[in-house]
């Protein structure tokens, strides 16, 4: 729905999560010469901690699993984002939705009331 309604808000949203910057930094660390393991523990340390934090600050549930599966979350956007864009429906509590920028029309249906 962002996709149709907002698109200049929705084409940038690829950017968000860990891997942008993480790749950047470490073609910038390739070109400099610095370590790229490091680099890339500095990198995820300050995409995942100020999260890890804020959980903690507000008294949200913060484990061990935590860490993994914002990793998890960050690799699966670029795919929900490409979904995003390719999909003309989507099925919500059992009713399909189709989302277009063509005008919608309203079918009515007796109530039997």
């Amino acid at each position: 729905l962002r996709r149709v309604t907002f698109p200049l808000f929705f084409a940038p949203e690829i950017l968000i999560g860990a891997p942008p910057p993480l790749v950047l930094a470490l073609v910038a660390a390739s070109g400099a010469g610095f370590s790229l393991p490091a680099t890339a523990i500095a990198v995820l340390m300050v995409a995942y901690l100020p999260e890890c934090a804020l959980a903690s600050a507000k008294g949200w549930h913060l484990s061990l699993r935590m860490i993994p599966a914002m990793v998890a979350r960050d690799v699966m956007l670029p795919a929900i984002w490409l979904r995003g864009w390719l999909s003309g429906a989507v099925d919500w509590r059992g009713n399909t939705m189709t989302i277009s920028s063509a005008g919608a029309e309203l079918e009515e249906t007796p109530s039997g009331a």
